[in-house]
């Protein structure tokens, strides 16, 4: 008798046990769940500033074309500018580039004259130009949609001739 009382004590014991079990997988699975939902949203997060970065990239090889192509004249001195300036591009998708808006100038400009030209034989006689190294800078911000952005600063080098 003792041991039928002890059991009907035990019979929903089990029961308890496999719903408490139930319960905790459960709270295991949300969490999990949870976990993968933040990395996915991390990796479009990385994924949209790597779309800026390369808007940005992309915008700096506009800028070494405009001063590869831009004709200066011949008394530059630093802190001339080019006259074309970076426009504003879509490259589709919601990805952009421009010229870098906190920049203190959206210009492409010369920062210095260097060393003379390797590739000219150039003379110092009077009336000849002098080929030098010009150094120019340009700041570029790419955007990708979400409001990433990436600012990017380059400087270039260009053989130029200046009058004597």
């Amino acid at each position: 008798m003792q041991h039928e009382n002890r059991r009907k004590r035990e019979g929903g014991s089990a029961l308890l046990v496999a719903m408490l079990f139930a319960v905790l997988m459960g709270l295991i699975g949300f969490a999990s769940l949870d976990t993968v939902t933040r990395d996915r949203q991390s990796a479009g997060f990385q994924n949209l500033a790597q779309s800026a970065l390369y808007a940005a990239d992309a915008g700096v090889a506009e800028s070494l074309n405009i001063l590869r192509s831009e004709i200066v004249g011949g008394a530059l001195t630093p802190n001339d500018c080019l006259d074309t300036t970076l426009p504003n591009t879509d490259l589709g998708d919601g990805v952009s580039y421009r010229a870098d808006p906190t920049a203190p100038t959206n210009e492409i400009c010369m920062l210095a004259s260097a060393e003379p030209c390797a590739e000219f034989d150039s003379s110092i006689e009077q009336g000849q130009p002098i080929y030098l190294y010009t150094v120019w800078n340009m700041r570029v911000q790419g955007s990708a949609p979400g409001g990433a952005t990436a600012h990017l600063q380059a400087s270039a080098e260009r053989c130029h001739a200046f009058n004597n």
